[in-house]
């Protein structure tokens, strides 16, 4: 496998193609990119049939080791690829350390090694391990292990000890695949560490930018993973992605992992980054939420995100986004699918997946499509007004329902009322919320009550 950029403009969006895969269909695909994000080799909520009929063009899995470190023994007996091992022979595989969608714990340190926290309990991993698992899994990409136990509040002694790991980790990989035969034409991708601190990025950088056998870089130590990598803003990492794209080679595939909001990944990608992840529709979905950000500036705009838990739409019978064309908008409505997710049916998980991987794929092929046509920041600024426009209406409902909850509770306190102290505690009143009106209705204030 290689990768071919149509551009050599640093720090600017670029196209670009993964050629030359090798597997029995000769598959290209384009860039920029999302691999879809996977726990023990599947898609969250979607099993492989389903992912059939959603999917036809080809795609990358991402395969965290963390979350498939128990089947290696399988493997190891195992003829074919991982790919094939979960049942998606048809798509590339890219195995990767950490979980992207999960909280990475952080501490734990131990010298040339490091804690990976499986289902099973926290493992130490070392290179040679390491390969062990990569060798048996035999993927057509990886990413080299690394230290990226490191976010914006690190300090700088973990920082050094991050990159010194890193390089030390990179440099024994790098040996045991250059004598590998299994691995002869997997796609290598060296992980650059330093979390904020500039220097210490641009030494690990100058360390592995010159290795033969690296085809292209992760930026790693950003975050602990998770979901609260949403709310990281670009003006926090601009700096460290600039170093990188600056004075990474420009034929180098680059990369980044975590659930990045639209906003962000757009900016990314006109800095240069060509791979992203779709964790951040796991997320999405797990709080039971559907992507409805309009990518046109056109059409109807319905929102950026729209809560399926939300009452509103327990009698809405139009699509989650009308016009979109995948399985769950063309066959089910927001009704059904408030009730699924009301009375926890897992097919409400399950179609509110398959909307929102649909809905981000279509976004990064318009991605492609505004940087071939010279739009991307029209895209952004649309996209972005949305995104802040939906980010000021929670935090106004944040707002409002911790203003309801107190004044619930200074009525308490004038009125020691034992049965609303219970209410307020069971959030048995309202949806969530303690306010006059409810509490009138549930007749423990009366109506002339101006407390």
């Amino acid at each position: 496998m290689k990768f071919i950029t149509k551009s050599l403009v640093r720090c600017a969006p670029r196209l670009g193609v993964l050629k030359d895969i090798d597997n029995e269909h000769s598959l290209s695909i384009e860039t920029p990119l999302a691999m879809l994000y996977t726990r023990g080799g599947s898609i969250p909520h979607i099993t492989h049939e389903v992912y059939q009929i959603c999917c036809k063009d080809p795609q990358i899995i991402q395969i965290p080791v963390v979350s498939t470190y128990q089947f290696q023994d399988a493997m190891e007996e195992y003829d074919g690829s991982i790919s094939e091992f979960v049942g998606m022979k048809s798509c590339i595989s890219c195995v990767t350390v950490q979980d992207p969608g999960d909280l990475t714990q952080p501490g734990h340190h131990y010298k040339d090694y490091v804690p990976l926290w499986t289902r099973s309990g926290k493992i130490l991993l070392n290179s040679d391990k390491y390969m062990d698992i990569i060798e048996s899994f035999k993927p057509d990409m990886y990413y080299l292990l690394s230290d990226g136990d490191t976010n914006v509040a690190s300090a700088q002694k973990r920082v050094t000890k991050a990159v010194d790991n890193t390089i030390h980790f990179v440099n024994k990989c790098l040996e045991r695949h250059k004598n590998s035969t299994i691995l002869q034409n997997a796609f290598v991708m060296a992980p650059i560490t330093g979390g904020y601190c500039l220097r210490s990025r641009k030494r690990c950088l100058d360390e592995l930018k010159s290795k033969e056998l690296i085809d292209g870089f992760l930026i790693d130590g950003l975050h602990n993973n998770g979901p609260e990598v949403e709310f990281l803003t670009f003006d926090e990492i601009k700096d460290v992605i600039d170093l990188v794209v600056k004075d990474a080679p420009d034929n180098k595939l680059l990369s980044v992992q975590g659930c990045w909001n639209p906003v962000t990944i757009i900016k990314m990608v006109q800095k240069g980054i060509d791979v992203f992840d779709t964790s951040y529709c796991y997320i999405v979905t797990e709080r039971s939420s559907a992507l409805t950000f309009s990518m046109d500036k056109d059409s109807n705009l319905q929102g950026y995100e729209i809560n399926l838990r939300q009452l509103r739409y327990a009698d809405d019978f139009q699509p989650i986004l009308p016009g979109c064309e995948c399985l769950t908008c063309t066959k089910h409505s927001r009704g059904y699918i408030y009730h699924l997710v009301a009375v926890q049916e897992l097919l409400g998980s399950l179609l509110l997946t398959i909307h929102n991987i649909h809905h981000f794929m279509k976004f990064f092929e318009k991605i492609r499509h505004c940087i071939a046509e010279g739009t991307l920041s029209e895209l952004e600024k649309l996209v972005a007004e949305q995104f802040d426009e939906y980010q000021d209406e929670i935090m106004q409902g944040k707002e409002k329902k911790l203003n309801d909850e107190n004044e619930a509770r200074e009525c308490l306190r004038l009125r020691n009322h034992p049965t609303l102290e219970i209410l307020i505690r069971k959030r048995k009143v309202g949806v969530a919320i303690v306010n006059k009106a409810v509490l009138q209705d549930q007749g423990i204030l009366m109506s002339s009550c101006d407390c």
